[in-house]
């Protein structure tokens, strides 16, 4: 019985240096296999550049002035020229689900950093309508109630470009635009630009 017991463990101790042996057995590895190609590099649109950054290519990184001039909302301008406030300005359109859906998220984001920035919403979905080429047209009939005729010039003003809903706007302490966003946003980025806008 002993021998038996002796000639496994010799056995087993054998496979083992075998295993641990610094010479290689030989195998059958295969060939290793060439790497693909590299993709192509995205086309640049006709007269652009290459878009930077990597949340959504309906970002749009600005620093201007805010637009001064009749078709501003005086309350507005002299709560952002004046008086430095940061402020977030929302277009949208009432009836548009994605709309309610930004305006929960801004919601939420004042909540969570309350007294940071103030809101300013416009609902021009009730002043406007879109043309074909999807830009807004202000309503005949709201030439007679100036409050909203001003509301949906200063969406049409260039330093705003509030050519589609919903449309977000947002102002520093020092009086300009820094942010701007067409459509969803994103929560997370929404409130890293609030925070910003309040230093």
């Amino acid at each position: 019985m002993r021998t038996i017991v002796v000639a496994l463990v010799a056995a087993a101790l054998a496979l083992t240096v075998a295993g641990c042996s610094s010479t290689p057995a030989a195998s059958t590895t295969p060939a290793p296999v060439p790497a693909p190609p590299p993709a192509p590099a995205a086309a640049v649109p006709a007269g652009g550049s290459a878009q930077t950054t990597s949340l959504s290519d309906t970002e749009t990184a600005v620093f201007e002035p805010f637009p001064t001039g009749p078709d501003v909302p005086a309350d507005l301008a002299q709560k952002i020229t004046a008086n430095k406030q940061p402020t977030l300005i929302f277009f949208y359109d009432s009836s548009q689900y994605t709309s309610q859906e930004v305006r929960k998220i801004i919601d939420s984001v004042r909540d969570d950093n309350r007294g940071l920035v103030d809101l300013v919403a416009y609902d021009i979905g009730k002043y406007t309508s879109a043309s074909g080429d999807g830009s807004i047209v202000v309503n005949d009939k709201l030439a007679g109630n100036d409050s909203a005729k001003q509301a949906a010039l200063f969406a049409r003003n260039p330093a705003i470009d509030a050519s589609f809903t919903p449309f977000i706007v947002l102002t520093d302490g020092q009086g300009y635009i820094i942010y701007k966003h067409r459509g969803l946003v994103d929560p997370a980025f929404l409130e890293r630009e609030v925070q910003r806008a309040s230093r």
